[in-house]
């Protein structure tokens, strides 16, 4: 992975590679016109022109991920990966992975309804689902903002191990 190369870096990328069980999609949320808060949607696009990821779903749920419910669980997926921006109280491009039962303890500033009533619904659909948030600290939110490079490098990291992990299964 050559992204991935510090200490933070391999912790980052055990902490998202112990949770990956079976058929996995990755959602991303976050409003494109409001800097890093868009970075949801990108790394999707990263992604995506990356070419395919073996046993991997992406969804591009902008600001209305509850929108993508019944898509999300045709896919049979048994691991649903959110990511989105939220205040961490971390630097710019700071990255945390939330397993679900700890998302109430984040700031998601742009989402209604909120992630958690989200993966509520998704859970009443499919209750073994194994879920969970990858939270990036944003730099600016602000509208028209482009995305930081602090952001971007921490997706291009994500992109690695997510490309990575497809390739071992």
């Amino acid at each position: 992975m050559k992204n991935i190369n510090s200490p933070q870096d391999i912790e980052l990328s055990s902490a998202i590679s112990r949770r990956l069980k079976g058929k996995l999609a990755i959602v991303g949320i976050g409003n494109i016109i409001r800097g890093d808060d868009g970075l949801g949607p990108k790394l999707i696009e990263i992604l995506k022109a990356g070419g395919p990821l073996k046993g991997t779903a992406l969804f591009d749920c902008g600001t209305a991920p509850e929108n993508y419910i019944f898509p999300i669980l045709s896919t049979s997926c048994d691991t649903l990966m959110l990511v989105d921006a939220a205040d961490i109280g971390k630097a710019p491009g700071s990255v945390e992975v939330f397993d679900l039962d700890k998302i109430s303890r984040v700031s998601f500033s742009t989402h209604n309804p909120s992630p958690r009533l989200f993966t509520d619904l998704l859970k009443t659909g499919k209750e073994d689902m194994n879920i969970f948030v990858i939270s990036i600290q944003p730099k600016s939110t602000a509208l028209g903002a482009p995305l930081s490079e602090e952001v971007l490098g921490s997706l291009e990291k994500i992109a690695d191990i997510f490309r990575a992990a497809s390739e071992a299964i």
